[in-house]
């Protein structure tokens, strides 16, 4: 008699918070969208940086042409600048690199900073949607679109949406493809061979654009490529085509990127050779011995057009103490000064310093991000391994994100030495959502295991 009392009270108050659910959450993402808009004021203001007016030149050539993935910046950025461009070319007003100053309305470039907030919004809010859609408890459905937007629409992301440079792109691509990863991983748990096709299609198209926003994203694709082959040691993954369409699609992303990235203009490590190699004679003469022209010699510069960044991979490779010990050097320095220091606002400050101190919480400006997230991970796979439930799915995108950003990472210390906070930022900003996201996992797997040991047993 008790045990189907529990029943129906269970049946009753699930129908309940599901309805609820249903409302709150679209609830909860339109108020957070609203509150974005209001408190970063005008969308069109926008300021510069040092690295914009390259973008606007990279954008100057045919639509689809070969230059397009060739010219000194990548494709999705490109795209952005050159479908917005005025007749009569953008006009830089504002720079913000040298000292902080405020936003400008700029003819051309205002409509590049509305379309950073809309992609941001929309990115951001799929995100929030997706993960609350596969959580089981109600009030942690409701908590976890709430601190995903309030991750995303504190200072620390939201403000690179006024900034005309790649990171705000960077940040929307990856949580709109993310989005949608998640929801294929769900659908693909319950059936392998589910028609899914759309979703599959959506997420190749983001996770394209994604991969051509910055040149480490391009190496995520051998991630991608290792996760999904991992999935066939099951054996109902090794009739599923998606498995094999993301194979195939992993190569094809690489393939194109790496051919496109060795006949482009741009430099990948420049500074490298400027601050590591070149000051010190022990190192040049290692690299001269290899063919390396004397660097103020005038066979310097065409020689490092071709040949730069395979000396550089070959210095690794012989000496791998030097990678080594910039990693464990500068890993702690990639965490810090993620705070955008190109503008300042006038209104709504009260607002907005309150927003500072929230987002201070939400994104810690040191490595615990790193060693808590990868401590939770642990635990969220040895959950799936003992509960081979809805826990699994979690356990690969965990696994997915943890990877992808740690590869990022490491691309981002040993290929960079200036602006290293800011070029790791998709990185160490992935570390901390992972923190909570996995927080929120976690706590979700615990009420739900507890509520079935709640449940009465038969006498």
């Amino acid at each position: 008699m008790l045990k189907t009392i529990w029943k129906v009270l269970a049946r009753f108050t699930n129908k309940i918070n599901q309805t609820i659910s249903r409302f709150s959450i679209p609830i909860i993402v339109i108020i957070a969208c609203v509150m974005r808009i209001w408190v970063y004021g005008d969308l069109n203001l926008s300021i510069a940086g040092n690295d914009t007016m390259s973008f606007i030149e990279s954008s100057r050539v045919p639509w689809f042409s070969r230059e397009m993935l060739t010219g000194q910046r990548l494709l999705a950025t490109n795209l952005l600048y050159k479908a917005f461009e005025p007749e009569d070319g953008y006009k830089i007003l504002v720079n913000g690199s040298i000292e902080t100053t405020s936003r400008k309305f700029q003819v051309g470039l205002n409509k590049i900073a509305v379309a950073q907030t809309v992609f941001s919004i929309i990115g951001w809010g799929c995100l929030a949607l997706s993960v609350s859609e596969h959580i089981k408890n109600s009030s942690i459905k409701n908590l976890s679109s709430f601190l995903i937007l309030l991750f995303a629409f504190t200072p620390q992301v939201a403000d690179w949406d006024s900034i005309l440079m790649s990171e705000s792109l960077n940040f929307s691509l990856f949580a709109l493809q993310l989005a949608i990863l998640i929801k294929l991983a769900f659908l693909m748990h319950k059936d392998p061979n589910i028609k899914a096709i759309g979703w599959f299609i959506l997420w190749a198209f983001s996770y394209f654009l994604w991969t051509f926003v910055r040149p480490t994203n391009l190496f995520i694709a051998p991630v991608t490529f290792t996760m999904c082959a991992g999935l066939l040691l099951y054996i109902r993954f090794r009739k599923s085509n998606y498995i094999y369409s993301a194979l195939i699609f992993s190569i094809l992303v690489f393939t194109i990127g790496f051919v496109t990235t060795g006949n482009s203009s741009r430099s990948l490590n420049y500074d490298v050779y400027i601050d590591d190699l070149l000051p010190y004679p022990t190192r040049v003469a290692i690299l001269q011995g290899w063919g390396m022209p004397a660097p103020d010699s005038p066979e310097f510069q065409p020689w490092f057009k071709t040949n730069s960044t395979k000396t550089l991979v070959r210095f690794m490779v012989t000496y791998p103490g030097y990678p080594i010990t910039k990693i464990i050097k500068d890993f702690p320095f990639a965490f810090t000064e993620i705070k955008q220091t190109y503008f300042s606002i006038s209104g709504n400050k009260g607002v907005r310093n309150t927003m500072l101190l929230v987002g201070e919480a939400l994104h810690p400006e040191n490595t615990t991000p790193f060693l808590l997230g990868l401590i939770l991970l642990i635990g969220i796979i040895n959950l799936a391994n003992i509960n081979q439930g809805n826990i699994q799915p979690w356990a690969w995108i965990g696994t997915w994100i943890f990877l992808s950003a740690s590869v990022s990472l490491v691309l981002s210390i040993i290929g960079d030495t200036w602006g290293l906070n800011r070029h790791a930022l998709l990185s160490t900003t992935s570390f901390r959502l992972c923190m909570w996201l996995f927080s929120i996992i976690i706590l979700d797997i615990a009420l739900d295991q507890s509520k079935n040991s709640l449940r009465p047993q038969n006498p």
